[in-house]
């Protein structure tokens, strides 16, 4: 600035109108070239429904930017030596079990009753002898505790609920042996569906897991990897691309694809474009406070700070509400760095007085 220039006197105001929330900029008493310049902007606030649409469309980018990361993070993950050790070890185990079994056309480990479900080659009786086969070579994989899975599974037959219009499925004969009960005529594919397949699916595979050694081990590892690492690298990296790395490159008014799109910037409490801390800030409140917590809290911080944005006074959300950020209409309106690039842009333009709607 000029050595004739005076002390700069920002006074900002907030007004509202019968549809939209005005906030007023005035930079005062400000002489350069022994002309004194006086500066109004006014920016409206952004409707609740122009906010609706930005936000649903960065969702939108955010999804497709978390998937991308999510599946190139599971990809690197189990490309690892030791990831690859531990799901080797672990199909081993389940097809050791007899209740899993390699679908050549889906090309993977399966549990049997999956597999069957796909399969349309085969009848009711051919069902039925494949899973019993499997649940007798079941026990047998687990020696030391076939007793007890042998009594369970009987147990399980006997069961009193286990029922076919109000009729036992399997009956005890003269010998104490259980044996199909033959008083009523039960169709095969109903022993197949309701009988054999609910106890593997109930009963079997929850006994693999706990019986067979080292089974819950691999499990563990494999959700910790997924819940633990590649689901938050989607979610994080996703957001601080599509709300933070995009509104840096898109510096006045700090806009998302979704902002930009719909015409929305933010202003700073000065009424200027946000600082970097500032909009830092706001980030990391967003990302941890809200997304993040939101996944262990069934969307309750999102839910509060879209009501925020909906039925608040200053239509804040709650990451702008507490940090003093405004969400404007900036159709037919610039948002300035600081006051200089606004007298700047005056100057430029030789205005004295104007006004931006």
């Amino acid at each position: 600035m000029e050595n004739n220039e005076k002390d700069l006197n920002i006074d900002s105001k907030t007004s509202e109108n019968s549809s939209n929330k005005k906030t007023s900029t005035n930079s005062n008493d400000v002489f350069t070239s022994e002309k004194k310049n006086k500066i109004e902007l006014t920016y409206y606030q952004a409707r609740f429904t122009q906010k609706l649409g930005a936000m649903l469309l960065d969702f939108v980018v955010f999804a497709f930017l978390g998937f991308l990361v999510f599946f190139g993070t599971k990809s690197i993950v189990e490309a690892t030596p030791y990831y690859q050790e531990i799901n080797e070890k672990y199909d081993n185990a389940r097809l050791n079990s007899s209740l899993y079994t390699y679908s050549s056309e889906r090309k993977r480990v399966e549990d049997i009753v999956t597999y069957i479900n796909y399969r349309s080659d085969l009848s009711a009786i051919e069902e039925e002898t494949y899973l019993v086969e499997h649940i007798n070579l079941f026990f047998d994989s687990l020696p030391e505790y076939k007793s007890e899975l042998t009594k369970e599974y009987e147990e399980f037959l006997l069961n009193d609920n286990l029922l076919y219009n109000d009729q036992p499925y399997f009956i005890l004969n003269e010998d104490g042996e259980i044996v199909k009960n033959d008083a009523i005529l039960i169709p095969t594919s109903s022993y197949v569906d309701n009988v054999y397949k609910v106890y593997i699916d109930q009963v079997a595979l929850a006994q693999f897991l706990i019986k067979t050694p080292n089974v819950l081990d691999y499990q563990r590892y494999q959700s910790n990897m997924l819940l633990f690492l590649e689901i938050p690298l989607g979610i994080v990296i996703g957001a601080t691309l599509t709300f933070y790395v995009i509104p840096l490159i898109f510096f006045r008014g700090r806009k998302t694809l979704g902002r930009l799109a719909f015409r929305i910037g933010l202003l700073g409490p000065d009424k200027f474009n946000v600082r970097f801390g500032r909009f830092t800030a706001r980030f990391l409140i967003f990302l941890f406070l809200e997304v993040i917590l939101s996944i262990f809290t069934f969307m309750i911080p999102l839910i509060i700070s879209l009501s925020m944005s909906a039925f608040s006074k200053k239509r804040q959300n709650f990451h702008d509400y507490m940090l003093g950020i405004i969400e404007v209409d900036t159709y037919g309106t610039k948002i300035y760095k600081d006051k200089f690039d606004a007298i700047g842009h005056s100057n430029r333009d030789n205005t004295v007085d104007f006004k931006l709607r």
